[in-house]
């Protein structure tokens, strides 16, 4: 394969919300450059981006693939990535390893939750980006309300590069306003015709263009001075102004097209090449040496440094696909992994097309290459030639879907941890953890698709797994003191007997604040405190015994007392106590702790505590009142609202066993415009009709 400098390639991410013609833009963009002899499809399963089985299944992008296309001595990187909330973080970080972004925008839908998502990204980088107003040919896409609705929620900079000819069905091209001439697509959008704008598009297209060339000119002094004097502006000046215009962030130039019908396709592709930035005037890369905050950029000439955005095939063979951000890379490397201290070695370099490799032999800075089998390298790792540098990635989000999870065959259960690791290197999003109350695996994702997905992949991996929801990590405590109680364990049966008596009293606390001066504060390892003070004066349990005493309470304590859930937040004083010279023993004085510690609970008016979690809902504000309407329902506090752009940010307090579900039933109410994230607050009592059920099937449980 040709070898491509730094100058001549373009790293592109293509994003915006689920269904907004991403993947088929991009199909369009490799059918035009004859880098496929047929448009690869979504709907029909053929597509050369969406492979996976999964997204086959769902006519949905779900994990970012990469490919390219030769266009104008120049190679475009192309990467197509997911606009389902589920999958957010794979778009993040493939804008990571790019230097510039297209939007794709629905011309029926126009900007929606995840293509705000998908923006802030972009702000967050500073990536230069142009935006393709999508499906124009559809019935109901309308350019002027879609243009409207982005200068409204995404940027004011935003201005129209190309307007319309025709409408929904009658949509056959785009007036340039650069060029001041239509573009019609013939030979099924492969040849373009420049011709004459339609006469009765005339006076739009002029209005049109001058406020793009004013916007040109705003973004420089020097062209500002020169239009206000003349009002023209040459055509280098435009074409130089408008580069320079993209890369500040100053314009974001608006174009559109039906990439089903091929129309439109090859003006973006032009625009890439001609005005967005090579990695040799990109994306800055933070990274951190030693002690050291540096920044790098596409630099052939300095060592090579690496960024691993994504880990594919977990089921056919590990594939890291990195950028190279600093010096060239070679095949037949040992490079090392800075942040885990490892070295590694590949034969191979390849450049991706979707799931098909093409070897190469050298790499500049700033491609996207992929090498396979490397040992110890996960998403977001930094390769170098061996030095200490470690570059920044975006910060992980934590899950809001968990299952619990469990083998079909028994045959399975020792290889489904090693799948799980498998899959879980290959997407850092998802969560495998052993839940430590009730000894579940649980898996953690992004979302109802996401876990499900993972699922599927794991079947594919040969293990089939039965889902449940997680058993909620209630808790138990006491609501009033309670005063002087025996804790016994006396037993003599032969031998030497079992002998320890302890006098304890409780009392409910809520943090350090409520401590005894002069004894430790425990914060339990499932959460809340404990503190255990010693009031004994004298020898009535010998200094020796009085830890075991307190090592019975957390025992019983972790076990639970009314329901099986762990004890927080109990205040115990050891007032008195008996021991035997010969029959005391540590054993005993945990015995009786434990004994003493159930029944002083019992008087305590024990009740159950749920985990109450934090929301933030982000959805369209048509859906505002269903939402808060169901947070209610759910025994939820709606604690505030915002507006963010054309979307409302809801934030709530609400029981997790309300919430399990939740990512579905967004969705539902939403019809997938929405979004979450949820993260653990406080304990807060049950009502007292719910504990009911929870202590009766306890109690059931323990007879069976």
């Amino acid at each position: 394969m040709k070898f491509y400098d730094s100058k001549d390639l373009r790293n592109v991410a293509f994003a915006g919300q689920r269904g907004s013609g991403k993947t088929t833009l991009c199909e369009a963009m490799l059918f035009d450059a004859k880098m496929v002899t047929r448009l690869g499809s979504v709907d029909e399963g053929n597509s050369n981006f969406d492979f996976e089985p999964e997204e086959i299944k769902r006519t949905s992008t779900i994990s970012a693939a990469v490919g390219y296309v030769e266009w104008s001595k120049c190679r475009i990187n192309i990467l197509d990535t997911p606009g389902a909330s589920d999958f957010m973080y794979d778009t993040q970080m493939a804008m990571r390893v790019s230097d510039g972004a297209v939007i794709v925008v629905s011309g029926t839908d126009g900007v929606m939750v995840n293509t705000e998502k998908a923006w802030s990204f972009c702000d967050d980088l500073d990536l230069p980006r142009a935006i393709f107003v999508s499906k124009m040919d559809q019935e109901r896409a309308n350019f002027d309300t879609v243009l409207a609705d982005i200068q409204e929620n995404l940027s004011r900079k935003a201005v129209a590069l190309q307007i319309p000819i025709g409408k929904e069905q009658d949509f056959k091209g785009v007036v340039d306003l650069l060029k001041g001439k239509a573009l019609m697509f013939e030979d099924g959008g492969s040849k373009v015709v420049e011709t004459d704008i339609p006469a009765e598009m005339s006076d739009s297209a002029e209005s049109a263009r001058v406020a793009f060339i004013e916007m040109i000119a705003e973004s420089d002094d020097a062209l500002m001075e020169k239009y206000l004097e003349s009002e023209e502006l040459s055509s280098d000046e435009i074409n130089s102004g408008l580069r320079k215009a993209i890369a500040k962030g100053e314009l974001i130039p608006v174009l559109c097209g039906s990439a089903k019908q091929n129309v439109g396709v090859q003006p973006l592709m032009n625009l890439i090449v001609d005005t967005f930035p090579s990695p040799l005037d990109g994306s800055v890369f933070k990274a951190r040496k030693g002690d050291e905050e540096i920044e790098c950029k596409a630099v052939n000439e300095e060592e090579f440094g690496g960024f691993v955005y994504k880990t594919a095939g977990a089921d056919i063979g590990r594939l890291s696909m990195m950028r190279v951000i600093t010096g060239n890379l070679k095949s037949d490397s040992n490079v090392f992994n800075s942040g885990k201290r490892e070295k590694e070695r590949f034969s191979q370099l390849y450049v991706l097309q979707g799931k098909k490799r093409e070897t190469v032999s050298n790499a500049a800075a700033g491609d996207l290459v992929a090498v396979a089998k490397l040992k110890s390298t996960d998403t977001g790792d930094t390769l170098t030639a061996g030095g200490d540098m470690v570059f920044e990635k975006p910060e992980i989000p934590e899950p809001v879907t968990f299952y619990a999870i469990r083998p079909k065959s028994k045959s399975d259960e020792d290889r489904l941890g090693a799948k799980l690791n498998e899959i879980k290197a290959e997407d850092i999003t998802l969560s495998v953890e052993r839940d430590p109350d009730f000894g579940e695996m649980v898996l953690g994702g992004m979302g109802q698709i996401h876990v499900d997905t993972s699922v599927e992949k794991l079947k594919r991996m040969g293990v089939e797994v039965e889902m449940s929801l997680p058993r909620v990590p209630y808790r138990e405590t006491i609501t009033r003191k309670v005063d002087r109680t025996e804790g016994k364990h006396k037993k003599q049966s032969g031998g030497r007997g079992q002998y320890g008596i302890c006098f304890i009293e409780l009392e409910p606390m809520k943090g350090k604040e409520q401590a005894d001066d002069g004894a430790e504060v425990k914060e339990l390892s499932y959460g809340g405190y404990f503190q255990f003070v010693d009031k004994i004066f004298g020898g009535s349990i010998p200094q020796t015994y009085r830890p075991s005493v307190e090592k019975g309470i957390l025992d019983r304590m972790a076990k639970g007392v009314i329901a099986g859930y762990p004890v927080m937040n109990i205040k115990v004083r050891l007032l008195d106590g008996k021991y035997h010279d010969v029959d005391s023993s540590d054993y005993a004085f945990q015995a009786a702790g434990s004994k003493g510690f159930q029944a002083a609970v019992a008087k305590g008016n024990p009740v159950l505590l749920e985990p109450i979690y934090n929301m933030e809902v982000v959805c369209p504000e048509d859906c505002m009142g269903d939402i808060m309407g169901d947070i209610n329902s759910k025994r939820g506090r709606v604690l505030g609202m915002e507006a963010v752009g054309k979307n409302q940010v809801i934030k709530a307090q609400i029981p997790l066993s309300e919430i399990q579900r939740y990512a579905a039933d967004l969705d539902s109410m939403t019809q997938g415009r929405g979004s979450f994230t949820m993260g653990f607050s406080q304990y807060e009592q049950l009502p007292s009709n719910l504990a009911e059920k929870i202590v009766a099937e306890a109690k059931l449980d323990e007879e069976d």
